[in-house]
């Protein structure tokens, strides 16, 4: 019996080494399915080893006369059995459900990596393109400064040059000053002179009358009564008491005797009447004025230039400056620019006036590169679609209409387009005829292209179709490389100038080629 005892103890040692080594190696490898598998197969030893353990039992038994308890034993050992086997069968499920749980959060965790890695690289290509426009920026703001400086500097030099001018015309006003003092001084004392030479005239003519009735008998009938020569000039009006002086030619004795330090001008010799002479008639004021010699005169070099008559504009829209005239429609019609845009543009604002002589519009505006022949083109063509292309970076366009422009008369037509948001809008006549958003969002026109009107580059300065040529009228066209507000706008369509910032107008115009005709217009209603 204690052999018997023995032996199951050892049996029972032996089992539990054999299943822990299995446990340890389940629980290292984490795999459900060699987890499982390991399980089966060693609850099958273990049903084969109870079986040939209770075998073995029942046949020392017999031959051992052993008690019938041992029957009671062994099913208590195999009620231990099943219970390990639940909690391992409990362990293992639960096991599962972990490992469930952990692939689950194992893919979540990848999504999230993977959104975090796309922000990261929109993050990047977001600083980069920032640090560009800083770049951008900052070389902008230096070439602003450096006009700046330029500008400043040649405001100085003006202004050091009007100072020295400015001095030179207050030495010449001063001159000019004394110089009508001396010959107010000359007319006062010219005046006294007058005066009295007028009262020595008037005494001498008095004595000479008495003197002649007195000595009629000695002077024969031929003699002529004797002649006074004077030089009198007439008053001038009384607003001008400088000129109103009378001057008398007198004797050589009184000329050297009344010398003065300015030379007097030469005057008009007049007859006084005498007694035995006929009366003539009196002047008339204009006949008079004619006789007037002006001693207060100014030098030539200090008169006033008077200033000539400039004809007023005749118009309400007086700020177009040109017009460009596309009598027919053809290839060789069209007009390029002697400058292009010299930076990349992100904002953009492309206003004219359209006077529109078919009945569709063609292409307005084409602006080409290198890389791409639609970089920025208002594009039309001779078909029934009543709608203008706005393309920028082709393929990206949207379509304008222009049903309301096809009448025959002047139109205002103004598109603006900015990167931010891709927003752009479109007015003709003031009105905001249609708008949108997400077009060409974050994109930049670049710089140094070809631009043409009144045709469409398929290739770089070439590549012209006639369907899509213009014909019509196209004035005051003018590109900013801003935004405008809807009150310029309406500013430039009522007439009330030009908003500041245009970098492209029609006086940039390099050539004309064709037919096309240019007039120089200042109001619209002079554009025929």
């Amino acid at each position: 019996m204690s052999g018997c005892r023995t032996n199951v103890g050892f049996l029972l040692i032996v089992l539990c080494l054999h299943t822990q080594p299995a446990y340890k190696q389940v629980a290292a490898q984490k795999s459900q399915k060699n987890f499982t598998d390991r399980l089966k197969r060693l609850d099958d030893k273990f049903q084969r080893f109870r079986e040939e353990t209770l075998h073995r039992l029942r046949d020392i038994a017999i031959n051992y006369n052993l008690p019938h308890d041992m029957d009671s034993r062994f099913q208590l050992l195999t009620d231990q059995f099943q219970n390990i086997s639940i909690l391992l069968t409990e362990f293992q499920a639960r096991a599962a459900n972990d490992l469930d749980s952990l692939k689950y959060w194992t893919k979540k965790l990848q999504r999230k990596t993977k959104k975090l890695d796309q922000k990261v690289t929109a993050l990047e290509i977001t600083l980069n393109e920032q640090r560009k426009l800083s770049v951008k920026e900052s070389k902008k703001q230096r070439s602003l400064l450096f006009n700046l400086t330029q500008q400043l500097q040649d405001h100085r030099r003006w202004i050091g040059s009007i100072s020295a001018h400015r001095s030179e015309l207050q030495g010449g006003f001063r001159g000019l000053q004394d110089a009508l003092k001396t010959q107010v001084d000359i007319t006062t004392r010219l005046q006294g002179q007058v005066k009295t030479l007028l009262k020595n005239n008037t005494l001498s003519s008095r004595v000479s009358m008495s003197s002649g009735n007195s000595l009629t008998s000695n002077h024969t009938p031929q003699e002529p009564a004797p002649r006074i020569h004077a030089s009198v000039l007439e008053q001038s009006p009384k607003s001008h008491p400088a000129r109103n002086k009378v001057h008398i030619k007198p004797s050589k004795g009184a000329r050297l005797k009344n010398r003065l330090p300015l030379p007097l001008p030469r005057p008009t010799q007049v007859l006084v009447r005498t007694q035995n002479r006929p009366q003539k008639k009196p002047k008339s004021e204009l006949e008079e004025e004619s006789d007037v010699h002006d001693l207060a005169q100014l030098p030539v070099r200090h008169r006033i230039p008077q200033q000539q008559h400039v004809p007023r504009k005749t118009g309400t829209i007086c700020n177009v400056k040109s017009m460009l005239h596309f009598p027919s429609s053809s290839i060789e019609n069209y007009v390029t620019f002697k400058k292009s845009f010299l930076t990349g543009i992100h904002e953009l604002s492309v206003c004219m006036w359209l006077k529109v002589e078919v009945d569709y519009v063609g292409t307005l505006l084409s602006y080409a590169t290198q890389d791409n022949d639609n970089k920025l083109v208002l594009y039309g063509r001779s078909s029934k679609q009543i709608s203008l292309d706005f393309v920028i970076g082709d393929p990206a366009y949207r379509e304008l209409p222009v049903d309301n422009i096809l009448d025959g008369g002047w139109h205002h037509f103004c598109v603006i387009w900015s990167s931010i948001e891709g927003r752009f809008w479109y007015y003709t006549d003031r009105r905001l005829t249609s708008t949108g958003s997400k077009f060409q969002k974050g994109y930049e026109i670049p710089g140094g292209g070809s631009i043409i009107l009144g045709q469409e580059q398929d290739s770089l300065g070439g590549g012209f179709d006639e369907a899509e040529a213009f014909v019509g009228r196209m004035a005051g066209f003018t590109v900013w490389n801003r935004m405008l507000s809807p009150g310029e706008v309406s500013g430039i369509a009522t007439g009330k100038g030009l908003p500041r910032g245009a970098v492209l107008s029609l006086d940039d115009v390099d050539q004309w080629n064709g037919s096309v005709q240019r007039v120089n217009c200042g109001c619209l209603e002079q554009c025929m």
